[in-house]
């Protein structure tokens, strides 16, 4: 804190234990005592963790402390780590994003974007111990992951990449750009994605895990909102990556690149959720302690009702995310036999989730800091914060009109049911 100008009181009431009281307060009756129990560790941890932050250095220094606990992710099973499941990696990017918005955008990037498709690996019948190895580094926190999708001239479009690969007598050669890869400058991973034929992407996609040494070339993109997280401009210029490196080929690359969306965006619908409920918690314990004119600020109307509003939309958003990652489980992950109507629905539902979650994150920022005045947009609240990196979810975690565009597809299906 530069120079502090928030009343002692108040600040002493906006700490993070009084957040995780009022969040319990509202989210713990949709949960069962297992799932509670996960919460009230998960909260100790931060508790922990929170007064070790050093906001002046980047947060990679906190994954090893993360992976001590298997909190890089928790979808798959990993060690002796339980309970596991998207539930219980919903809550754990809720709660992360309470505690540092910035290292859960961070560890999302590398604990799922990149170490779930190693566990898909093997659950498709992958072999070897290769990727067992950076499977354990990435998900320990020893080592930083980030995904190679985007491309300069691709934007959105996840089928039409222009980087080639080439088939060697011991492995593929990858040629082309990504771009807005979160953690590329720090990554020693990187699990992108590449075509033999541009002209037939889905035939021919590819997913290999690259690492750094192979020859990668990462650039720093200059992300103001973000400054603790880096996030680059990736080349692979002739890189060699060996056969125990590829994931999938011949076009299984295509189909575990969109194996693997749902989960993120269930994912990403976490992070958001997290930084919805700390935007307004710390709105709702700042404007009931302010007064103004003689009386709480949250007395008056103004403030009163639209933080209202927003404590109803968060808790729809909150249900619709726990709902969703609770089919995902029961019928998908620990199902013995996949659902292909509840995959259909959470397919569509993880887009439409992610696009209200990250555009609600941005509503609830925006508002409360209207709410509370001049002092959220200073360091002596977490307000702006929460506020940037709203909208590096929002944009890289997979962009408002492509959500929209995939929504759009959905209803027009609905036309083939009669």
């Amino acid at each position: 804190m530069q120079e502090k100008i928030i009343d002692d009181k108040i600040h002493e009431k906006m700490s993070l234990d009084n957040v995780f009281k009022i969040f319990n307060d509202n989210v713990f009756p949709m949960l069962n005592e297992e799932e509670k129990e996960y919460c009230r560790e998960l909260q100790n941890f931060c508790l922990e963790l929170h007064p070790k932050i050093d906001k002046s250095k980047d947060v990679y220094v906190l994954f090893p402390e993360l992976g001590k606990f298997g909190y890089m992710q928790r979808i798959n099973k990993w060690n002796d780590f339980t309970p596991y499941g998207m539930k219980k990696e919903i809550l754990l990017g809720t709660h992360l994003s309470m505690l540092d918005p910035q290292l859960e955008l961070a560890r999302l990037a590398s604990g799922i974007l990149c170490g779930n498709p190693t566990f898909h690996y093997y659950q498709h019948g992958g072999k070897g111990d290769t990727i067992r190895k950076v499977q354990d580094e990435l998900i320990s926190g020893q080592k930083i992951g980030c995904i190679g999708i985007t491309e300069p001239s691709r934007g959105s479009d996840a089928v039409n990449l222009t980087t080639i690969c080439t088939k060697t007598e011991d492995g593929v050669i990858y040629n082309g750009e990504k771009v807005y890869t979160t953690n590329g400058p720090k990554a020693d991973y990187f699990c992108a994605y590449a075509v033999h034929d541009e002209a037939h992407p889905r035939d021919t996609m590819v997913q290999a895990m690259i690492k750094r040494e192979f020859g990668v070339k990462t650039d720093r993109l200059k992300i103001n909102s973000v400054p603790r997280v880096h996030i680059a401009h990736t080349t692979f210029d002739n890189v060699k990556i060996p056969k125990e490196y590829i994931l999938a080929d011949d076009g299984l690359g295509y189909t575990r690149l969109f194996e693997g969306l749902v989960p993120e965006r269930l994912g990403i619908m976490g992070s958001g959720i997290g930084i919805c409920w700390a935007g307004l918690i710390y709105g709702i314990i700042y404007t009931n302690l302010r007064e103004q004119f003689g009386k709480p600020v949250i007395r008056y109307q103004g403030v009163g009702y639209g933080l209202a509003d927003l404590l109803t939309k968060c808790t729809a958003a909150t249900s619709l995310a726990l709902q969703a990652a609770t089919i995902y489980d029961e019928k998908i992950l620990f199902a013995e036999k996949s659902s292909k109507e509840a995959e259909k629905w959470v397919a569509s539902i993880s887009s439409q989730g992610k696009y209200y979650t990250a555009k609600l994150t941005h509503e609830i920022c925006y508002e409360v800091q209207q709410h509370m005045g001049g002092i959220s947009v200073t360091d002596n609240t977490k307000l702006d914060e929460l506020t940037d990196v709203s909208k590096i979810e929002e944009v890289i975690g997979g962009a408002r009109n492509i959500q929209l565009l995939l929504i759009k597809s959905q209803i027009q299906r609905f036309m083939r049911l009669f």
